[in-house]
């Protein structure tokens, strides 16, 4: 019993970060309406920008911090203007095939810098571990639990309780009547990027000290966390929570109960019958409700 609360803890740990990465697939999408699929890449830039300002910092976990979301709100910018704003006036599909060579550009970039072989980055509360009851479980565990649920909580007062969220939902419904309300719209959609991929780079942070961190890290976390948007429900941010938990616990408990070798294949046999039973997710809602 002790080892199936331990694996639900890891679990639930695993889930939070793929939540965090929902909800920047979530906010790209609600507000410019692209599905960014160069998210898992921006995970892996996240990672790798946090090993690399802790060896310039000296392991200043704070100073590292800051250098990696300052890293990423250029990325950010860059994604911006070199991305989005040449294609948004192209169909939607284009655009997402744009983010594709996007990702798939940043993860060749990825290589030739930091190199194909795998790093470690420390946690900033180090590598204990607690007895709870007899169950051990890392302080890096709870710690990634407890970030999540501050990125996850900040991002709620954002959207839905601060004058900047009404601009947001406001562009998210019609860009044109933002624009002629006065909203600033390109600015918006620079912030937009830059949150998108301050989230990002927050997951691959977390998820550093947990996983070996190399060039195509990101890849199948991207994938898994826009698995966990599709079963949340696109627009809700208790969609990407309870589907980032709901991927991790399937995941982590398929690799421990069914097989390692087929863990990702559960998780996408879970997203297809969403899918085909209920396309909007858990919490989103009907196109029709849209409408």
């Amino acid at each position: 019993m002790s080892q199936f609360i331990q694996l639900v803890i890891n679990a639930i740990a695993l889930g939070c970060i793929y939540a965090v990465v929902a909800l920047a697939f979530e906010i790209a999408y609600e507000s410019t309406g692209v599905v960014n699929f160069a998210t898992g890449q921006l995970v892996t830039i996240g990672a790798l920008l946090g090993a690399s300002s802790l060896v310039l910092t000296g392991t200043n976990f704070a100073g590292a911090y800051v250098l990696v979301m300052l890293g990423m709100a250029v990325v950010g910018l860059l994604f911006f203007v070199g991305v989005f704003m040449p294609l948004r006036r192209q169909p939607a599909v284009t655009i997402i095939v744009g983010t594709v060579a996007v990702g798939i550009a940043v993860q060749n970039v990825a290589q030739l810098v930091w190199g194909s072989m795998p790093v470690s980055t420390k946690s900033p509360v180090g590598s204990q571990t607690l007895a709870l009851g007899g169950v051990m479980v890392s302080v890096h565990t709870l710690y990634v639990i407890g970030v999540a649920a501050l990125l996850i909580l900040g991002v709620y007062l954002l959207l839905y309780r601060s004058a900047l969220g009404s601009q947001f939902r406001a562009l998210a419904q019609d860009p044109e009547a933002a624009r002629l309300m006065g909203i600033r719209v390109n600015r918006l959609y620079a912030l937009t990027w830059i949150l998108v991929c301050a989230l990002a780079g927050m997951a691959g942070l977390l998820l550093g000290p947990m996983w070996f961190i190399e060039a195509s890290i990101g890849e199948g976390v991207g994938l898994k966390a826009f698995a966990a948007a599709i079963i949340g429900g696109f627009g809700s941010i208790p969609g990407a929570i309870i589907g980032g938990i709901l991927v991790g616990l399937t995941e982590t408990l398929g690799a421990a109960y069914i097989s390692s070798a087929y863990k990702e294949a559960i998780v996408f046999a879970l997203m297809f019958v969403f899918l085909l039973v209920r396309p909007q997710g858990l919490f989103g809602e009907r196109i029709s409700d849209r409408a």
